[in-house]
């Protein structure tokens, strides 16, 4: 069994893989086998993820760019969702915001397009997850090809986007399952959403894709990412928004 199906089964549930049996060497390939791996899981794209959104989160990780992949059908959920024990290998927390667009963007656009574009935004927790055993050992190209450690999007009511800059310079906290709270990142390391949208449209331009209408795009962690046992997480915006989720237990 090749390495893509490999992923593609893990990302289903089949269990955590130790290794490849050849990492893709560059960011290109990695893109490649993050196709296939698409293929193979087989679900249409409903939306977008974006990671190392900050030159400082990118140089940390050795790359140029953001991370991009695609949020698959089922992976966009309400607020106040509740996952069954089981449904993640290694969930990690992040307090994030998304951008949903009114109309399709083909790029590449500006970043008054994409406003111009967009239809507002939605407070959310990713709850991103790997499909290897030890994430940190495998490097960023083998990250990319695991569907970019996409695994779910909870998401707020769509908000005007009028109150964006607001929201995105606020204090935002997280409370991880165990009650671990994790505050804000620095100003550097937080994303504009609307700049990483304007990126992700040149990216999916030069790969012959658009933004379609009524897609979500979560455009970056504003809390660093954190491994998160079972119980509630909660995402606290300012002193007004709350979104929620809930990782259940394994029944004793």
């Amino acid at each position: 069994m090749g390495d893509t199906q490999k992923l593609a089964e893990a990302f289903g549930g089949s269990g955590s893989l130790q290794d490849l049996a050849a990492r893709p060497a560059t960011v290109e390939d990695a893109y490649a086998m993050q196709d296939e791996v698409r293929a193979l899981i087989g679900m249409s794209v409903i939306g977008w993820k974006l990671a190392q959104t900050t030159p400082k989160a990118q140089a940390a990780a050795g790359i140029v760019a953001p991370t991009v992949a695609p949020l698959l059908d089922g992976m966009i959920v309400p607020d106040g969702t509740v996952f069954g024990a089981g449904r993640f290998y290694q969930p990690e927390g992040e307090a994030e915001i998304a951008i949903e667009l009114r109309r399709d963007i083909e790029g590449p656009a500006t970043r008054a397009e994409v406003a111009d574009a967009a239809a507002g935004y939605r407070v959310a927790i990713e709850v991103a997850d790997t499909r290897y055993v030890d994430k940190k050992s495998m490097g960023t190209p083998s990250v990319i090809a695991d569907m970019n450690s996409s695994a779910a999007l909870v998401v707020g009511p769509l908000e005007p986007l009028a109150g964006l800059d607001s929201i995105a310079t606020s204090r935002i906290v997280l409370r991880l399952g165990d009650g671990t709270m994790v505050d804000t990142l620095p100003d550097d390391m937080r994303p504009d959403p609307l700049t990483v949208v304007q990126f992700l449209t040149e990216f999916l331009a030069k790969r012959g894709e658009k933004l379609s209408a009524g897609m979500i795009i979560t455009t970056g962690t504003h809390t660093a990412p954190t491994r998160s046992d079972p119980g509630l997480l909660v995402a606290e915006y300012g002193d007004k928004t709350r979104l929620t989720a809930r990782l259940a237990e394994a029944a004793a």
